[in-house]
Formats: structure tokens, sequence, C-alpha cells
């Protein structure tokens, strides 16, 4: 009976191990079958994304680079979409000096050619406040720079000028015939134009000083632009004061994903293929075009709000500014060396297209619409320092008051130290009103009309001072 218990268990103990045997025979095969299968699905899906991968990386790096050199082909809306990107992506066309002195000229022999429409609001920064209204001012558009980076249509300079010019983007084309081109016609004269888009006082001083007093000329015109020269000397200062160049100083801290251009062009292309639904205007918000009343009819214009600034502040705040010394410094010194020379220096003075028009607004909401983008302005130090701007809008009669302080400083200034001063603000304020449009619809600039004016009221000047 033991010999069958034990017999017994033997035989149970040997269907345990089988048993055993099988399971783990069953186990070693699962191993054997699942983890090459489970290597093919990696493999396939391996196969899929790394080329998705690799192929978005390409597109990305064809748009972030191929766009930065055919920069022609960024859309006017991204440009528009960052100042950074619309100033170093969509204009790397300018060099720029270390220390800074006149802080960035246009790469020499640079060429520009194609239509422009200085009727699209995003010239004006103001794209989103416009109502569409499907204007279109466009024309064959050239420029070039001669050999120093400079918009003088003959490549190579002369050793002698009659006329030297120094101003910001009112010295680049902005119509068909500029009137630095009509004055050239109209006075004979050989002119060298030294300028470059948002140039301050600082900036044309210095450019005169490098390059013009050299050229002996008769006359030295100095285009002071009310929009943004006298505001644009705080930023001429802190870069030329940090030891950067222009670039080095805008772009410092700046981490790369702003830099970025696919976002910006696929948020772009999502508003094309998905445009929002036309509103009506008063629903929509907009801002502008805004109407001003001439003896010719009304006539719609875009402003600029920065060049609001400026004009919001008081005689007294701009007269004690550290901007405002700073340039009446350099003005000084320059009237000093330019007579040094033999020759004389001329401050024309040139009114913003929201000064012309101010007066001339008449309906309620677009009086609104301006003095919502107006601003109190103090100084940083109380009764000094530099121009700080709080965003609270001022009333009707303070803004009407305070934007013809800054053209009254400067006429001051200029009797005072007695320096030749030549202010266009009556003749295009008259003009406007007889005939209409002097600027671009919503570009800042005069038009081809502003263009004639400002050419002829400048050699009239000319002629009627000849030694």
């Amino acid at each position: 009976m033991f010999k069958d218990s034990l017999a017994s268990l033997h035989d149970r103990s040997d269907a345990i191990r089988q048993a055993s045997q099988r399971m783990a025979a069953s186990s070693m095969n699962i191993e054997e079958t699942n983890p090459p299968a489970a290597r093919a699905d990696g493999r396939k899906l391996a196969n899929v994304l790394v080329p998705l991968f690799l192929s978005l990386l390409f597109v990305f790096l064809s748009i972030e680079f191929g766009l930065r050199k055919l920069y022609q082909l960024i859309p006017m809306d991204v440009c528009a979409s960052d100042p950074l990107i619309g100033t170093y992506d969509c204009q790397p066309y300018f060099i720029y000096d270390k220390p800074v002195r006149i802080g960035y000229r246009y790469q020499p022999g640079f060429k520009l050619e194609g239509m422009w429409d200085p009727a699209d609001p995003h010239l004006a920064n103001a794209g989103d406040s416009t109502a569409p209204t499907g204007r279109s001012d466009a024309f064959w558009y050239e420029f070039h720079t001669d050999e120093m980076g400079f918009p003088n249509n003959q490549y190579e300079w002369g050793d002698k000028y009659d006329i030297v010019i120094a101003g910001d983007s009112f010295t680049v084309r902005t119509a068909p015939k500029t009137w630095i081109e009509l004055l050239g016609q109209q006075t004979g004269a050989d002119i060298l134009t030294l300028g470059a888009p948002s140039w301050s006082t600082l900036n044309e001083a210095e450019a005169i000083k490098m390059y013009g007093l050299d050229k002996h000329p008769d006359w030295v015109l100095l285009m002071f632009f009310e929009g943004n020269d006298l505001i644009n000397i705080a930023q001429y200062l802190e870069r030329r004061d940090s030891g950067l160049n222009w670039k080095e100083f805008d772009l410092q801290g700046v981490p790369w994903s702003r830099r970025l251009l696919t976002p910006h062009l696929l948020h772009y292309l999502g508003e094309k293929l998905h445009p929002m639904p036309v509103e009506d205007a008063d629903a929509a918000g907009y801002r502008y075009p805004i109407s001003f009343s001439t003896e010719v009819g009304e006539q719609q214009t875009v402003l600029k709000d920065i060049h609001l600034l400026p004009l919001s502040a008081g005689y007294e705040t701009l007269a004690r500014s550290d901007e405002f010394a700073q340039m009446g410094d350099a003005l000084i010194e320059l009237s000093s060396l330019v007579q040094a020379q033999g020759a004389r220096l001329l401050v024309v003075y040139i009114p913003s297209k929201e000064h012309m028009v101010w007066s001339r607004v008449w309906d309620p909401q677009d009086v609104n619409n301006i003095l919502a983008r107006t601003v109190t302005v103090n100084l940083s130090e109380g009764d000094h320092g530099t121009l700080q701007w709080q965003p609270d809008y001022l009333s009707y009669d303070t803004f009407t008051e305070n934007h013809r302080a800054q053209m009254k400083l400067m006429e001051d200034f200029t009797t005072e130290h007695h320096i030749p001063f030549l202010n266009l603000s009556p003749a295009f304020w008259q003009e406007q009103v007889a005939s209409g449009e002097l600027y671009h619809y919503a570009d800042p600039h005069w038009n081809q009309a502003g263009n004639q004016l400002a050419a002829d009221v400048i050699a009239a000047y000319l002629r009627a001072h000849q030694r």
C-alpha cells in the first residue's frame, strides 16, 4: 500500500513536471513569437514618423531661411505682426555702424523695384483698425542707393555739391518723382542726400558732419519731421551709449521663438483660408479711415498713431525735455560747423499728416477716434528728464492747443539762435484745404502733389535767399 501511494505520488510528480514543461514551452513560444511582431510594428511607426518629422523640419527650415533670403516674398501682414520682424527680416538691407554715429544706412548699390501701394493700411501700422475700402494707389516703384548707401540717383560721389540734405524717410522715394529730384530740376543744383528711415536729428547731424561738410555746399538742409524726429532721439542716445550697434541693441535678450517667421506665416495663411466675416465698420470698431474737409470735398485718410505722441505734448514739457536739450545742442554745434565752412544751415520743418488734418476733422466719431489715441506726456524727473507717455487721452481743447506746440518751440528756438528756419506747415495746410490730399491715403509720407509742393516752397526760399 505504501508502495502504491509512493508510485501514485511519483506519477503525480511526473504529471506536474510535464505540465510545467508544457507551460514553459508555451511561454517560450509566446516570447519567441511576440517580440518580432512588436518590433515590426515599431519599425512601421518609425518609418512613418521619422520621414514625417524630417519633412516638416525641412519645410520649416526652408521657410525660415528661404524667406530671409527672399525677403520680398514675406507678406506685408507678417512684416506688420512684429516690429522686430518688420525691421530686421523684412528690411535686411541696412548696415550698422559701431560705435553708433549715424546708426545705420542702406547697403551700397542697393536696388529695389516693384509695385508699391501707399494705400495699404499696414504702412501706417493700422491694418487691423482700418475698415476695408478696396482702395489702391499702386505705382511702379524704383529705389536705389549710391556707393555709400544713401538715396542718390548717381552712384559715384562727386567732390562738391551745391546742396547737402539730411533727413529721415522723407528723403526716400515715396512718389514717382521725389521732391529732391524736383528741387534739383528747379534750382539746377547738384544735391547730395543723406538719409534713412526713422533717423532723428542727431543721426542727421552726425551724417552731415561725417559726409556732408567736406563737400563744400552752399546750403545744408536738415529736415525735421514733427511726427517722430524728437521722440526718436531717446532711442538714438540709448543705442549710442550702450556700446552696441543698432541691431545688436534691439535684438539683445530677444528669444529666437519671437524671431521665427513660420508661426506668423501660418497665422497669416489661416486668416486667408478662413477669413473673418465682413462686418459693418461701426460694429467692427474700426477707427480708420477718418474724414477731413477740403474745398474739393470730403477726403478720407488713415493716421499713424505713433505720430500723435509728440503732438500730445505741451510746449513747456517739450522745452524742458532731455530730448529737446540734446537736439538743441546738436543744432547749435552744427550751425557753427556749417558757418565755418562758408555754408548756410536751413532747418526745414515737415508737418505730419496728423497735424495737417486735425483742424479739418469735424465728424464727432472721427474726432473721438483720434483723441482716443492721444496720450498724456510727462517728464521722467517731474520738471525735467526724458519724455514719458501715459495712456490717458487728452481733451479736445488740450490736444488742439498742444498739436502746435512742437512747431512753435522749433520756431522760437531757431529764432533765438539765429538759425534759418523754413516751416512747410502753412503752405501745406492752405494747399490741402484748397486742393485735397498731399499725403498718401495710408502711408504717412507725401504723395506726388505733396512732393511737388515741398520742392516749390523750398526752391522759392533758396532763390529768395541767394547771396
